[in-house]
Parts: structure tokens; sequence; C-alpha cells
């Protein structure tokens, strides 16, 4: 049996939630307060049999702080669809009342918390009674009638949930919660070694009850109760050992040496809850294999708790090894990156609520879905926990982007966007991803224009080509004349290194989609803007004054050229840069970059005042790193409601207009007033 779609409303953070299809097995991602927990604790609404009743009455802070409150009468509910159980006799046994779809079997439970009965004839009324807890009833029902009561389906269709502060070694030593009790349980020894077991404790039983100092403390025992409570207390207290087979089961411990001398207290947390997994998986094993009718869902919250990097990735491979109905909520990269995009469940906070987000069947091709699967290493899954993404061509773009935005104290990570390099140029695969028919993340996309002189048509203007390939995927109505006008641009010649007429108007175009097309290569587009620190650079990295010295000529050649050089001149640039790696040179060049007087770099590249206003199309007009600065400028307008580089009015009413200046997820953006004098 799966767990195939999952619909929640006005249950905590979710006004009206959908999944559908719900992935098996599922790993839901989300960044903190977006409700992981949440989702667990609706499954377990309808789902759980072990959760107390009194559990399922609500409270008003259950309730979705973006509807009706409980006081005017509110309905929660939590559907769930069931599948996969067309071949199990029990399933549609006990689901007959359920199923509301036999091609194949699809069954319907929903929670539904809502008004008693009795007051619906109130409600709405001008004199609507302020309702409390006690006004409401709960039920289970089955397909779509909430009289169709089957509240125990969930007995069958059973959730198991696994929190994420467990104390797993004080569970495995209580017997009552141990999983290793209720292991011995489904699997018990045989009765003829139980009872020989039984025999051999009663005689040491006996001859330990005839001890000259156990006999002496049960006659203390006896006399001080006596002395207590008197004669109307008659007891006869005697001392024993385990005398039931019961007894002998729960009285197994787990120790983790052969010789049965270490414990679970002497075994680090992370251990103890790898055990603890251990067994409860292989009890779920054999209650799914002994044919009675049981068939649990496992929901485990972080199962990376207590585990290095190494050990959870190990485990969770295993996790994802074992037969569906699984769901694991997780903060760990390191196992979201190994997770298979199809069974990624994304959450995300959207206007006051949650939103799930899933990779529908389809969406990518195989060769796709396994490139992808690939690329999400430990780094790269972090776009998995963004708010927002950049794409990039290659790490070069990923050292410099954050860089250029500290030096204006825009601080990328502290807003939760992530610069996220596709090693290439094929970025169609991860507009795909992040498009809201998927995970739906806000990205943009920056990449090289790469601008060549040579003859052949579809060879001149990559970068353009690329973008009009792009907005077919991400904006197909955007701008229907685009391509026409690549290709129009793509036939002009270039005179002298200059770039071809028309092709700044497309720039922009592309730009006001979210996507950013460079003149050249990264590196060579900088150049204007960062040629000291270029050379700085590449000084700390190479020995020799000629390779300086060369190094430095070419720097200069392009910079000289004002965002005109040759096809010679960027390659004597490139070719040395290469020589020491793209992704090293830009390391060492941003530890430059994070310092300079960006906005005055910028302010001498336009030859315009000081003080004026640097608008977008400003900074789109700077030569070779106009689209770059125009897409932090974006950034920063959406998220700060300030330009890139403002002025020092500009800033300073800025800082005073709205106190703390809270960003989207609440947290304080820092205080840097007295910074002001330093930057200007």
């Amino acid at each position: 049996m799966q767990l195939s779609k999952v619909h929640i409303r006005n249950f905590r953070n979710f006004a009206d939630l959908e999944i559908d299809p719900f992935p098996n097995p599922a790993v839901v991602v989300g960044e903190n307060g977006v409700g992981k927990s949440n989702l667990l604790s609706a499954l377990r609404l309808v789902l759980d049999p072990d959760l107390p009743d009194r559990r399922r009455w609500l409270q008003p802070d259950d309730i979705h702080d973006g509807g009706p409150p409980m006081a005017d009468g509110v309905e929660v509910s939590v559907e769930v669809e069931l599948t996969d159980f067309d071949e199990d006799d029990d399933a549609r046994s006990e689901l007959d009342g359920a199923i509301v779809d036999t091609e194949p079997l699809v069954a319907r439970l929903t929670y539904l918390f809502r008004p008693k009965t009795s007051l619906a004839e109130v409600l709405g009324t001008a004199a609507t009674p302020q309702l409390t807890p006690d006004d409401y009833e709960w039920t289970i029902y089955g397909a779509d009638d909430p009289s169709n009561a089957m509240l125990a389906a969930k007995r069958y269709a059973a959730l198991s949930v696994l929190p994420p502060l467990r104390d797993a070694e004080g569970d495995l030593d209580r017997s009552d919660r141990s999983p290793l009790t209720r292991l011995l349980r489904e699997l018990p020894p045989s009765d003829a070694n139980l009872d020989d077991a039984l025999s051999a404790m009663q005689a040491a039983r006996d001859k330990l009850g005839r001890d000259t100092n156990v006999r002496k403390v049960r006659r203390m025992i006896h006399d001080r109760i006596t002395e207590m409570a008197g004669p109307q207390l008659v007891l006869s207290p005697s001392l024993a050992f385990a005398g039931r087979q019961e007894d002998l089961i729960r009285s197994v411990r787990l120790f983790i040496d052969a010789a049965s001398t270490r414990g679970m207290d002497r075994t680090s947390t992370g251990t103890a809850n790898v055990i603890y997994l251990a067994l409860l998986l292989e009890r779920l094993r054999l209650r799914r294999e002994s044919g009675d009718g049981e068939d649990t869902l496992l929901a485990v919250e972080e199962p990376e708790a207590h585990l290095h990097p190494t050990l959870q990735r190990h485990v969770f491979a295993h996790l994802l090894g074992q037969p569906d109905r699984l769901i694991l909520t997780t903060h760990s990269p390191h196992i979201a990156a190994v997770t298979p995009l199809a069974g990624l469940v994304l959450l995300s906070g959207s206007g006051g609520h949650t939103v799930a987000s899933v990779v529908p069947p389809g969406l990518l091709t195989a060769h796709e879905t396994a490139d992808i699967e690939r690329y999400l290493n430990v780094t790269r899954a972090e776009l998995l926990f963004a708010r927002r993404v950049i794409l990039v061509e290659g790490a070069a773009d990923g050292y410099l982007l954050p860089a250029l935005a500290a030096a204006v104290d825009f601080d990328l990570d502290g807003h939760g966007i992530v610069v996220a390099s596709v090693e290439g140029t094929d970025f169609a695969p991860y507009v795909r991803l992040l498009s809201s028919a998927a995970l739906n993340r806000p990205f943009a996309i920056l990449t090289d224009g790469d601008v060549t002189e040579s003859g052949q048509v579809h060879e001149v203007e990559p970068g353009l080509v690329r973008a009009r390939k792009l907005l077919d995927i991400h904006q197909p109505s955007a701008n229907p004349g685009f391509k026409q006008r690549v290709g129009t641009v793509a036939a002009a010649a270039m005179l002298n290194g200059a770039l071809r007429a028309g092709r700044a108007d497309l720039v922009s175009d592309a730009s006001s989609y979210g996507i950013y097309v460079g003149d050249h290569t990264l590196e060579v587009d900088v150049v204007p803007l960062l040629a000291q620190e270029m050379v700085l650079a590449f000084n700390e990295l190479t020995s020799g004054a000629v390779r300086q010295r060369n190094f430095a000529d070419a720097v200069e050649e392009i910079r000289a050229a004002a965002g005109s050089p040759t096809k010679e001149q960027r390659e004597a640039l490139l070719s040395r840069i290469e020589k020491i790696g793209k992704g090293r040179f830009a390391q060492r060049l941003a530890a430059h970059v994070s310092t300079i007087n960006l906005r005055e770099r910028v302010v001498d590249l336009l030859g315009a005042g000081v003080d004026d206003e640097l608008a977008p199309e400003n900074l789109l007009a700077v030569a070779g790193c106009g689209s770059l600065l125009t897409l932090l400028d974006d950034l920063r307008r959406e998220v700060e409601e300030l330009p890139l580089l403002p002025t020092e009015e500009e800033y300073l009413a800025w800082l005073e207009s709205d106190g703390d200046h809270d960003d989207e997820s609440g947290g304080e953006l820092p205080e840097v007033a007295e910074e002001i004098e330093d930057d200007w």
C-alpha cells in the first residue's frame, strides 16, 4: 500500500495544501518553520493508531492563521488517498467503504474537525456564539461521506512517526517502548527454550530466596510496611525474579559487544539512533510479511540527527533501499543531495501559508534526471533549501557574485540566495526543475555572451541564442519577436571588436525576464571594473616578472578597448587565467573584490556624477559587466527595496524608513549605519 495524495485544509501552516502525486518514498525538505513536522502531525490525525484521541481535538493554535478562527466555526480536514493494494485481500476488506476508484483501487480517508452538528443551525447568524474546542467534534471517514465513519481503518493503514529529538538509548532501555521487545514478540524464542529458561531461573530464584541476606531484606520490608500501615494493610512481600515468558522477553537487553559487557549507555547518541532504526525496520518488515493485515507507513524526522555526514549518506541510502511507505523530513544537504528527484517534496512559504512542490513525472527526460541527480552534490543541494537561486555557468561566477554583493553590504546568504553553477551552458533541465511546473523556486540566470566574429550566423551570438531557447521554456509567450530579432542581430557584422547593433536591446529584454546575458566571458567582462584586482590576484598565484607583466599588459589592453576587445586580446587574457584555473583565480580575486568601493568604480565607468541615481538602465550600460550588475541590482531591489548602488541619501532614507528592515523570513537585516562614513 502507498500514500498517493495528501490534501490539508486550515491546519497550522497549511491553508490549502495539496501534494498530488505524493512520492514513495518521500523526502520532505524546506527551510525552518515551513511546516515539515506539521505535515507529519497532519498525517497522524488520520493515520496514526497510537495517537491518543484527545490529541485529535484541536486547539485554537492548531488552526491556520489566514482563515476563520476556531471561535467563528472553522473546518479542518486532512484527506489522504491510498493505492497499490489491489492484490491485498485484507486491505480491500478493511478499506472497502473508502474506495473511490477501482482501476487501480484508490481508497480515500479523511480526518474532519468541525463544529458539532447541533450548532450548524446557529453558525453564520448575526448572533453566532464564540466557539471553543468543546463545541467541536472530529471523525475519520471513508470516501466522500462524513457519515461513513471508518475509525478502525487507521489500524490497517497505519502511520508510525519517529520524532527528531528521540531518546534512542532511553527507549531501548524501557521494555514498554523498546523496538527490541516488540521485535522479539514478533519473532519469540521457542516455547521449549522459554520453558527450560524459566525452570532454570526458578531453581536459581529458589536458591537466592534462601540466601540469608535476601531473607533479611524481605523481613525488613515486611516489618517497615507493618509498622507504617498497621494491621489494616495485610501484605506478605517476597523477592523473586522473572517468572513468566513475557517477563523473559521484556528483560532481554541489547549489548554492543560480543561479550555482553557494554550496554547502550556505552555508545554514542548517533550509534544508538542507528541501532534503534535498524530494530524498527526489522520489526516493520516482519509485520508486513506476517499477512495479518498491518501495513505501516514509517515517517522519520531528521534521520541525520547525531550522525556525521558520511554515515548520514550511508544510512539514508539504506532507508531508500527499503520497500516504499517511507517519509523522511530533513535539513541535511547530504541527504537531499542523494535523493531521487521523483522523491522530493519541497515545502516553501507563500503569502503567509505553506505550499508544496514536487517534480511531476515526465517533466524531465531520463538523461536529464540522471544528470541533475549527479549534479546535486552536497554543496549544490543547497538550491533545494534556497529562497532564490542564481544559475551560473561555472565556479568563477559562484565566487565573484557574492563578493561583489558583499562589497555593498548585500548579504546573499542572509536572504537565502544561492549561486548554483551548472558547470556548463545547458541551463534547460535546471530551468524546468525550478519552474512553476516543478519545485517553483524564484530563479535568475547569468550566462556568458560568448560573442564571436565567426562568419556562421548560428555561432556568432551563443549567449543570445541560449537566452532565446531558455525563454521558450521559461516564458514562451514573453517576447514572440525575440527569436527573429536574435537572427537579425546575428547577421550584422562586428566592426573593430564593437558589439553588434541592436544587441543591447535584446540583452535588456532578456534581463526583464530574469536571463542576464554578458558580452564575452566573465573574466573578460569584469576587466573594466576589476582590472587592478585581477592583476593583484594573478601576481599572488604566479611567480616570474615576465609572466606577471604579460598578464598586466593583457588586462590593460582589454581595459583600454572600452568594451570592444578583439579576439586576440580576449584569448591573451583567458589563456593565462586558464593555466592557473578559472575557479582558483576567481577565488583569489573574490578576496580583493569584497572590499572595493563598487559604487565609485561604476560611476567612474559611466562618467556620471557621484550623487546621481544609478538606475537599472544605467547599470546595463556598463561595459562588459552590465548584465552582472543589473542582476544584483534587481535582486537587491526585490529583497531589500534598495538599489545595488544607492546614493548616501538613498541609503540613509532606507535605514530610517521602517526600523529593523525585516526581510520576508522575519529575520533582521544587519545594522550598518556606522559603516556609512567608510562607504562614502
